[in-house]
């Protein structure tokens, strides 16, 4: 459920490029949005996938031998379902993907704020630990 008082989502002019080049107007989400979508490990883990590889279109398969490459097949079963009922349609509402469920593939277009912020999450969770 949206708050009312929340603003429009920002997109660059039709004419503008995003970061892998085409012309697709790259959205950027309110930065609530962005937290919520990288506060679960597995999207950050695909956003940085996507990003890192400069893979533009990645099947559910590419994404599961990414993510649990030594999983067991009932894990990677798993985690398949999870991706393609919860996270990839979470990350195509929020507008960094666009899944087809039909094909199974997820289309990346770029988002440097949600691509920021998912790395700056992994930078400091493989930081030093504390000690208790």
């Amino acid at each position: 459920m949206r708050d009312d008082h929340q603003p429009e989502r920002s997109v660059r002019p039709p004419n503008a490029t995003n970061p892998l080049g085409t012309n697709r107007a790259v959205v950027t989400p309110p930065i609530d949005d962005v937290f919520e979508l990288l506060s679960n490990d597995c999207r950050r883990r695909v956003c940085l996938f996507l990003r890192r590889t400069g893979i533009e279109v990645a099947t559910l398969s590419d994404l599961v031998d990414a993510l649990a490459p030594d999983a067991s097949d009932e894990e990677r079963e798993r985690l398949a379902i999870n991706l393609h009922h919860r996270h990839l349609p979470k990350l195509d509402e929020a507008g960094i993907v666009d899944y087809d469920p039909r094909s199974n593939t997820a289309r990346y277009w770029g988002q440097p704020t949600v691509e920021k912020w998912a790395e700056h999450v992994e930078a400091v969770d493989d930081g030093p630990q504390a000690e208790s």
